[in-house]
């Protein structure tokens, strides 16, 4: 049975939060997973431009000390997205990074500047970078989702460690189309196409899906936005191809996990509004299982993630990342 960590928010303690923080990492031995000249990534989530409930950089600052005091060596990560906002570019992402606060460890786009650089592993289109590392740790905030019911670390694993590509497969079952209203015919699409996937017509453009491998790097490239693809992935669909993305992603990896459930939104950190939140402060739970990490934090707020979308059914996720070997639900709740 899985062991998660939980530091309990509502309680009043002596220690600030930060040194009770603290407190579950070493409690944990979540920094044994490193050692002197080790190389480890900080996955996490940035937020997106205007969002406010984004895990906070003092908490993701910490575990970077924690590892360097240890002699290894670290960086932040995260990937581009399919949608247009300030993450949709490695170069944009970094910036945005920056303005978060995230500028104390160096920030690499796992994904490349277009997200079209990955490995296939499993049938997976993963982000290269996390093909190159042994030792992670996982940041994610614990929050109501659009698609899933909720978002937490096998979402931020899943979805968030797969490339641009890996994405729109696991959103639609379409590869992009180019919408003939919006295109101006610039070309650089065209010429950006290693596939040759990307033709040129009498007065415009298409794409042959037959050549198409769907890494969805020209998305990124058409400066007016007109390559698109239809979000059409119904939520088991999804949950299912997420769990199985988080389980290629971990396979040989030495990995600590932690959600933050707090700020508990009804929507994703890539929403660039805010609404009110769905339930209160609960804490920040720690695990080397990602799945039994995921399980622990909906029992403690099933009621408000199930009421928000009552025709989605989020433990969808946590059956098939148990499927997959990506960890086991059954848990046992260690109080900081």
């Amino acid at each position: 049975m899985a062991k998660v960590y939980f530091l309990d928010m509502r309680k009043r303690y002596k220690k600030n939060i930060l040194e009770k923080f603290i407190d579950l990492l070493k409690t944990s031995r979540a920094l044994d997973i490193v050692k002197k000249n080790d190389l480890c990534a900080v996955k996490l989530h940035i937020g997106e431009q205007g969002n406010v409930n984004f895990v906070g950089p003092q908490y993701v600052r910490l575990i970077t000390q924690l590892i360097e005091d240890r002699g290894a060596n670290t960086f932040l990560t995260d990937t581009t997205t399919l949608y247009a906002g300030r993450r949709y570019r490695g170069d944009l992402h970094i910036e945005l990074a920056r303005e978060h606060g995230f500028d104390f460890s160096p920030f690499i786009v796992a994904d490349g500047l277009y997200g079209d650089d990955y490995v296939e592993v499993d049938d997976c289109k993963i982000a290269r970078l996390f093909t190159q590392i042994d030792r992670l740790f996982v940041v994610s905030h614990f929050k109501g989702h659009l698609n899933c019911g909720f978002g937490g670390t096998i979402k931020n694993l899943g979805m968030g460690c797969a490339s641009k590509g890996g994405k729109l497969a696991m959103h639609s079952r379409s590869k992009p189309t180019i919408d003939i209203n919006t295109c101006n015919m610039c070309l650089r699409c065209f010429d950006y196409c290693l596939y040759q996937a990307i033709k040129k017509k009498k007065d415009h453009l298409e794409i042959d899906h037959g050549l198409c491998t769907g890494c969805g790097g020209c998305m990124s490239i058409c400066p007016d936005r007109a390559i698109k693809f239809s979000w059409d992935a119904a939520s088991e669909d999804i949950q299912k191809e997420i769990a199985r993305y988080a389980s290629a992603v971990i396979k040989n990896k030495k990995a600590f996990y932690i959600n933050f459930l707090i700020n508990i939104s009804p929507n994703c950190d890539c929403f660039h509004s805010n609404e009110p939140m769905i339930a209160p402060d609960i804490g920040i739970l720690g695990s080397f299982d990602p799945v039994a990490l995921d399980q622990a934090c909906y029992d403690f707020i099933k009621e408000p993630i199930d009421k928000l979308h009552p025709e989605l059914d989020p433990q969808v996720q946590l059956h098939y990342a148990e499927k997959f070997g990506a960890g086991e639900r059954k848990y046992e709740i260690k109080v900081i």
